[in-house]
C-alpha cells in the first residue's frame, strides 16, 4: 500500500506446517539486507522455494515479497539463490526486475517497493514476464496471476481460495484511510472465508489450513524496517492445525544493522536470538 513516502509491503508467508521461516540479517556485495529464508528440514516434504530468501529489505531501500503460483506443466527448478543476490547488489525496483528476468526465477507473482516511491507487481510464469505498475494507492496479489494469461495447475486456486484471497485482499486495503503497519497488520489478520470447508489449505488471509497455513507475516518498509510475525497472525490456533506453533500474536519490528553483523534473528521454534535482541526496534 502506498504510503506518505513510499510503498509499504505486507504478505502472509502460507506453507506446509513442517516449514520453518527464519528472519536473518546479512551483509552482501553492496547492501546489508533483513530477509526471510524458507527451511525444510531434512525428510519432510520439499517445496519449490526451500532455501529461498521470500521476502526482504535491504539497505538501499529495496524491498519485496513472493506468493507461489503453480505451472500447468511444473519443471524442475533449481534452488532460487537469485534473490540474495538481488538484495545484495540491486538498489531500486527497475535493477530488481532483470533478476526476475532470469531463466530459472521461480513462478508466482513478486511485489516490489523502493525507498523512491516506485512500485511494482510482477509475474512470472509460463516463460513470461509481466511488469504491472499500480493502477490505485493499493495492489493485492495471491497465488493466482491477475495478468498473465496461462493458467496456473489445475484445481490449484479451488483449493487454496487464492481468487477469494485477492479480492478479499483488496477489499480491505482498499478501504483503508492511510499505510500504517498497524493497519496492515489488522488486514493479515482478517479471517472471513469463502463459504466452503477449511481442507490442507485454508480460505482466509490469516491460514488455518489442517496442513498448510501462515507460518509467518511480515510488513516491510523500504525505509529499512522488517516487522515479523511468528506463527499465525491472530495470535490463535483453532485446535485441529497439525502444527505445534506458538503463535507471537504481534509483529516484532527489526532495523537494519549499522554495522554488517549477519546471523539469525529468529530460531525454528519463535525464539528471538541475541542479534535479534540487539537490531529489534
Amino acid at each position: 500500500m502506498n504510503g506518505p513516502r513510499h510503498w509499504l509491503l505486507a504478505s502472509n508467508s502460507d506453507n506446509p506446517y513442517t516449514t520453518k521461516n527464519h528472519l536473518l540479517a546479512a551483509s552482501g556485495e553492496r547492501h546489508s539486507y533483513l530477509a526471510v529464508r524458507v527451511v525444510v528440514p531434512p525428510a519432510d516434504v520439499l517445496v519449490p522455494w526451500a532455501g529461498m530468501l521470500t521476502r526482504g529489505v535491504n539497505s538501499a531501500g529495496l524491498g519485496f515479497t513472493y506468493a507461489f503460483v503453480p505451472e500447468r506443466n511444473m519443471a524442475d527448478y533449481p534452488t532460487q539463490e537469485w534473490s540474495a543476490g538481488m538484495l545484495a547488489n540491486a538498489s531500486t525496483v527497475d535493477e530488481a526486475v532483470a533478476y526476475l528476468r532470469e531463466d530459472s526465477t521461480l513462478p508466482g507473482n513478486y511485489l516490489l517497493a523502493d525507498r523512491a516511491g516506485a512500485m511494482a507487481a510482477v509475474e512470472v510464469g509460463g516463460g513470461r514476464v509481466a511488469v504491472c505498475g499500480p493502477a490505485t494507492g493499493t495492489e493485492a496479489r495471491a497465488n493466482v496471476w491477475q495478468r498473465l494469461a496461462e493458467n496456473p495447475a489445475p484445481a490449484w486456486d479451488e483449493a487454496t481460495a487464492s481468487t477469494h484471497r485477492h479480492g478479499r485482499g483488496s477489499e480491505l486495503l482498499g478501504a483503508l484511510d492511510s499505510a500504517t503497519p498497524e493497519a496492515l497488520r489488522q488486514v493479515l489478520r482478517d479471517h472471513q472465508e469463502d463459504g466452503e470447508p477449511a481442507g490442507k489449505h485454508g480460505r482466509s488471509l490469516c491460514n488455518h489450513g489442517t496442513s498448510d497455513g501462515t507460518i509467518s507475516s511480515e510488513i516491510i518498509d523500504p525505509a529499512g524496517h522488517l516487522w515479523f510475525g511468528f506463527g499465525f497472525p491472530c495470535g490463535r490456533s483453532r485446535g485441529y492445525e497439525q502444527d505445534g506453533r506458538r503463535p507471537w500474536g504481534r509483529a516484532v519490528r527489526f532495523s537494519l544493522p549499522e554495522d554488517s553483523e549477519s546471523g539469525d534473528l529468529t530460531t525454528a521454534d519463535g525464539a528471538i536470538t541475541p542479534l535479534g535482541v540487539q537490531l529489534m526496534s
